[in-house]
């Protein structure tokens, strides 16, 4: 089991997380999440404003990754990497086996706020089951190319970084296959690796939570 947030079934809380990245985020890592065909609770577009401050205003850096160029990845990305449709968890444990290994993780996080790591750990390097999930493994999964992975792994643990996992509330189209209960998991471990909710690192969509 995995728990991230404290209410609403895992559900992440959406509001005043603007401020939060517009304060403190260095990146935005947008996974399943396409905010501007996904609008947010008032539609009409009415979150576009937000990322364009991000974006054009702060030059906060935007990656998505989605099987497709989604709307939001036409206008905004920076970089945009496309698994294949249902491989979102082996991106993401390879991410982290990189975290890992080059110990670019949060280590005192990790060790004052998170149960049970040692056995992801195990996990991820191999020690449970003998298949370390490295970039090369998630590579001939996934399709992105190592280095890609690699490249991502880095960039993500070296900036504040927001992942915008799905939509509205935290839904995306990475948890509507087979077994993708596990890319869900992996968003809150991820985030949890790098210090989730510390200043400009957590999980938000960028469509609601406007200051108030």
């Amino acid at each position: 089991h995995t728990w991230g947030f404290y209410w609403r079934l895992g559900v992440p809380e959406q509001y005043d997380l603007l401020e939060d990245a517009m304060k403190y985020s260095e990146m935005i890592v947008f996974w399943s999440s396409d905010p501007e065909a996904t609008s947010g609770v008032f539609a009409g577009q009415e979150s576009t404003v937000r990322r364009l401050w991000l974006k054009h205003d702060l030059s906060l850096k935007m990656i998505f990754i989605d099987p497709y160029c989604n709307d939001t990845a036409a206008i905004f990305a920076d970089k945009w990497l496309a698994p294949r449709p249902g491989t979102d968890a082996a991106l993401a444990l390879a991410i982290s086996y990189v975290w890992l290994t080059e110990e670019t993780y949060d280590r005192d996080y990790v060790a004052t706020h998170t149960h049970g790591f040692d056995r992801w750990v195990g996990y991820v390097l191999g020690k449970e089951d003998g298949t370390s999930k490295d970039p090369h493994w998630a590579e001939k999964i996934t399709g992105i190319p190592a280095r890609d992975i690699r490249a991502l792994a880095r960039e993500w643990a070296s900036k504040r970084t927001m992942l915008a996992a799905g939509g509205l509330g935290g839904w995306g189209g990475a948890c509507r296959s087979a077994y993708a209960t596990e890319w869900a998991r992996m968003m809150v471990l991820l985030q949890a690796m790098q210090g989730l909710g510390k200043p400009g690192i957590n999980i938000w969509s960028t469509t609601g939570g406007s200051p108030y």
